[in-house]
């Protein structure tokens, strides 16, 4: 796991507990690779809304995504394992840690490795870092793992 991953991972074990954080308790080099999800069900449906995203999440993605929701923008070979696991920590509120190698505007491959954990009454806390070039014969995909 990406050091600063496993930071960011380290902190909401420890503090998360299934209420919110105060953003005033994280260290201020990890706020760039946060984000929050308010997770929204509906007749059987869940949508995820983004509610927060730091400044390294709005750099790699050209934009904010503040008020989208993660099934209208997310797409690719492994969008459905992505939400999947969200919706699964959602819905089971056990935490998740996840890594697919993804291509963002004309970029080279790179890995995107992300944490979520579930706060109660509907959201979701996580981080999200953009990794290493991968080169053409180290492509695994998407993979994920319970915390």
């Amino acid at each position: 796991m990406n050091p600063i991953l496993r930071e960011i991972a380290d902190f909401m074990s420890n503090h998360c507990n299934g209420s919110a954080i105060d953003p005033l308790s994280v260290r201020p080099s990890l706020l760039p690779h946060l984000y929050i999800l308010e997770v929204h069900s509906d007749h059987g449906t869940t949508r995820l809304r983004v509610r927060l995203t730091g400044t390294a999440l709005d750099r790699a993605f050209g934009r904010s995504l503040r008020g989208q929701h993660m099934e209208d923008f997310l797409h690719g070979p492994s969008s459905r394992e992505v939400l999947q696991g969200f919706h699964t920590c959602a819905q089971d509120h056990a935490p998740l840690w996840m890594r697919q190698v993804v291509e963002i505007r004309d970029r080279p491959p790179r890995y995107v490795e992300g944490v979520a954990f579930f706060v109660e009454p509907n959201l979701i806390y996580g981080g999200l870092v953009l990794g290493e070039v991968v080169g053409d014969d180290d492509r695994p995909g998407f993979e994920s793992a319970p915390l």
